[in-house]
């Protein structure tokens, strides 16, 4: 039986680049390379009229930026977003626009094929998923995760769920929950959360902070901006957060 190749567009305004990542598909025998841009507006036509799989596109381009270029696109296939970039700063943007990867240049081609990996996987349970009748065999409901945690203050006991925090504070045998309503402090050591809290979600970014991952508005330098607050990230911790936001390592 042979397997329909999934088919991807390259935008970038650098030639090296758009060659670059044309030889990196063409390795790959899952995949085809319809066409490269050197911009995002001369791929409008083809994304419009083309069932796109894949789109690999770089973001600081001269006449609109990619990220932009994906905000506003329309498509009729929902294709999978890769950025493509120098730029590590742009990262948390580039998942809030739900792009499946995020490579930093220069691309090795293993970090690309780690990359394909992912796509592909994804790629395959959304056509698995189209192909399952509506009704008479829907998919069971997973067993839903805990989403919170209890924490004892003062004479309470209060069920805190994890999409109100957005980092934890220690100092000595406690700890202060930023939330959105406010501070909770309880009797907690920020080890014993580390392991409690799903590593997916939280990371400990400096001795004495635990901070949720989908509240980091922005990294700049040592510092992240969560909520309205601004908080230290460790020099140990720094290239493991962009790395994160990079994709290039999945917690």
């Amino acid at each position: 039986m042979i397997q329909n190749k999934y088919k991807c567009i390259v935008i970038d305004d650098e030639l090296l680049a758009r060659k670059l990542l044309a030889d990196y598909i063409s390795k790959i025998p899952q995949f085809t390379l319809v066409n490269t841009f050197d911009s995002p507006m001369a791929a409008i036509d083809t994304i419009a009229s083309s069932e796109i799989d894949v789109i690999f596109t770089d973001i600081e381009m001269p006449d609109m930026s990619g990220m932009d270029f994906i905000r506003n696109m329309s498509s009729p296939s929902d294709p999978v977003i890769v950025f493509v970039t120098a730029y590590p700063q742009y990262a948390v943007q580039g998942f809030e626009v739900n792009a499946t990867e995020y490579l930093l240049k220069p691309v090795s081609f293993p970090r690309f094929v780690k990359a394909i990996n992912k796509i592909t996987t994804l790629l395959t349970l959304r056509k698995r998923l189209e192909s399952l009748p509506n009704e008479d065999h829907a998919l069971p409901e997973p067993q839903k995760e805990k989403d919170f945690i209890i924490v004892r203050s003062d004479r309470k006991i209060v069920k805190l769920h994890y999409d109100d925090i957005y980092y934890i504070e220690g100092a000595l045998e406690y700890v202060t929950f930023h939330t959105a309503e406010g501070k909770l402090m309880g009797l907690f050591s920020l080890r014993n959360l580390e392991s409690e809290l799903p590593a997916d979600r939280f990371m400990r970014i400096h001795k004495s902070y635990i901070v949720a991952l989908d509240k980091i508005k922005e990294i700049d330098g040592n510092q992240v901006m969560v909520g309205d607050n601004t908080i230290i990230v460790s020099k140990a911790m720094r290239p493991v957060l962009l790395e994160y936001f990079a994709g290039r390592k999945h917690l």
